[in-house]
């Protein structure tokens, strides 16, 4: 069964530390039944690129060789992959091209294409953009940077667990979202290493449940259908490596619906003061819905994985206020 060591991951901190935020812990009132006071949110979408996908793509990008950072880099993505992988490039001066959905919004390929990466839209999912994204990778001699099935990669996430452990020493749970499965089987692997009685609970979507199907089937299932407004947790299926990791580490995997995520974006802005993306709500979904219960853990935690919601419409209300005189 695939293991990813701890020492990788500890190199990969040392590559990356000079590109990526230190996060910050934020305590959070005692608001509501189901949200103690005790819990504390790891903000996550306060990266450059909003989101923890920067660990993993720095990581990888920093490991090519200069050949290939001259011939450049690709890769599919739902929105987040692609933007940490357009930012990640930029900062290293490596061509990109990101493949997205042609579902995707205007919003998300806007946000990449400023990073000055090339944004192709295609097919109807990520598998659709994936599928040609290889292609054009095979074609143009480009590195395909996957979004969570290298080991690169999910060492790269795996930094964020032994930041969390320098966070909070005494951790005694944490709730992640699930979409490939990168994020979870790395922070998981990291924490299991070095604090083995951690609970670690995964998020998905009740739309794409594609761990918790493949984790019941004991191999990769794949998906005939998505259908959730979390995109970025959104891909049909995980992989070999993500499923081996998440077996070995991860205590148990629950899912949420997408009433229950936008709820739980909806509190994040009124109560934490974040706008966040519907994947970096769901673990806050898990909780307001009774899903979960952490109240009886000192130190959980809940990361906030990811947070490119789109804000056009809140700077078009104000620039249409700004216009008629406020």
């Amino acid at each position: 069964m695939y293991e990813l060591p701890l020492e990788v991951i500890q190199e990969a901190r040392a590559r990356i530390s000079d590109y990526i935020r230190h996060t910050p812990l934020a305590p959070l009132p005692h608001l509501q039944n189901n949200v103690p006071p005790q819990l504390r949110l790891k903000l996550e979408n306060l990266q450059v690129a909003g989101s923890f996908k920067s660990r993993g793509v720095f990581n990888t990008l920093l490991q090519l060789s200069d050949e290939a950072k001259k011939r450049g880099v690709i890769a599919a993505s739902g929105g987040n992959h692609g933007l940490s992988l357009a930012y990640a490039a930029y900062r290293l001066n490596i061509p990109a091209v990101v493949y997205l959905p042609a579902t995707a919004g205007a919003d998300r390929a806007a946000r990449i294409s400023r990073w000055n990466a090339r944004v192709i839209q295609h097919g109807r999912n990520w598998d659709d953009a994936h599928a040609k994204a290889l292609e054009h990778a095979e074609q143009d001699g480009l590195v395909y940077v996957h979004a969570f099935d290298t080991e690169k990669t999910l060492a790269g996430q795996g930094t964020l667990g032994l930041e969390l452990l320098d966070d909070v020493p005494d951790l005694d749970c944490v709730l992640i979202a699930i979409g490939g499965g990168g994020l979870i089987s790395g922070m998981a692997t990291a924490i299991r290493a070095l604090k083995p009685d951690v609970r670690i609970i995964g998020v998905e979507p009740t739309g794409s449940p594609a761990m918790t199907r493949s984790l019941a089937a004991g191999q990769v299932i794949s998906l005939p259908e998505v259908r959730t407004i979390a995109d970025t947790l959104s891909p049909p299926t995980v992989s070999d490596s993500t499923l081996a990791l998440t077996q070995r580490h991860v205590n148990e995997v629950v899912l949420v619906d997408d009433p229950s995520m936008i709820d739980a974006m909806r509190w994040l802005w009124l109560n934490v003061n974040q706008l966040v993306e519907p994947a970096g709500a769901a673990v806050i979904a898990a909780l307001l819905s009774g899903t979960v219960d952490v109240s009886h853990y000192h130190h959980p935690v809940a990361l906030i994985c990811g947070g490119n919601a789109a804000a056009e419409p809140v700077w078009s209300d104000y620039e249409a206020r700004a216009n008629r005189g406020g």
